[in-house]
């Protein structure tokens, strides 16, 4: 059994295919990157990727968001790859060291069940301003309605066996609200979350970065609290969460 690393990408910059060969130089790592509904110009960055061994491009017609991109690469560890035993969410654009992902890989590996965090230190003086205030306003806001503390709710880098793959699939979202949707049902429903620190690191003040401060973190928000006063609205199908519960 091995790990799977999972990459969504919209309009990647060049580093990406040399990230993807770090990784790919750590060990024996099924690599997974979601092209999702890049332009034109990116599609030789892909075609790169596609070049290297033990990688594999899926592809949207169309920009979907990260939680579609996600799902799409769930959905293909599920059905193609029952090699793997468990698989890590990594970001396109550079924030995440190699080494820590390979951190959080041996981490999630040692057990079949829980999910795996690598949380950023929020001292760190170059954090952009958009993220030190999104992450600190949503880890706030977190601990206030669901009592748990954590370091980093907005984190990419995630680690998730098998086991957790099918609930995962029941949850709403096909943004950035997608991993909050995941973080409100896992600590409703005593999912073990264990954390692990990493680099913090952003590349050109993070100007790579999709994330949108205003749009996005609005959104996260309204998620955060549509989750807590009511859990049904987290899942793709209310009658789904009989299904994400008995898993």
């Amino acid at each position: 059994m091995i790990p799977a690393i999972i990459i969504p990408a919209f309009n990647p910059d060049h580093r990406l295919p040399g990230y993807i060969r770090q990784l790919r130089h750590q060990g024996d790592y099924r690599i997974i990157v979601v092209d999702d509904g890049s332009v034109l110009r990116s599609k030789p960055i892909f075609e790169s990727i596609r070049d290297i061994d033990g990688c594999i491009v899926l592809v949207h017609k169309r920009n979907m968001g990260k939680g579609a991109a996600l799902k799409t690469a769930f959905r293909h560890v599920l059905g193609n790859c029952r090699e793997v035993s468990h698989i890590v969410t990594a970001d396109a654009d550079g924030q995440h060291a190699v080494e820590d992902v390979v951190s959080v890989v041996k981490e999630t590996g040692k057990s079949a069940c829980g999910l795996v965090f690598g949380v950023r230190d929020f001292i760190h003086p170059e954090i952009p301003a958009r993220s030190l205030f999104g992450n600190r306003l949503t880890s706030h806001l977190f601990r206030i309605l669901f009592g748990r503390r954590l370091h980093d709710t907005q984190t990419g880098l995630r680690g998730i066996p098998r086991k957790e793959l099918k609930w995962l699939m029941t949850i709403r979202g096909d943004r950035y609200d997608y991993e909050m949707n995941t973080l409100i049902h896992a600590v409703r429903e005593n999912v073990d979350i264990r954390e692990v620190g990493i680099r913090t690191i952003y590349l050109d003040r993070n100007a790579s970065s999709h994330y949108r401060p205003l749009v996005d973190s609005a959104r996260i928000f309204l998620k955060i609290i549509s989750g807590y006063f009511s859990g049904s609205s987290l899942y793709v199908n209310p009658s789904e969460r009989q299904i994400a519960e008995e898993v």
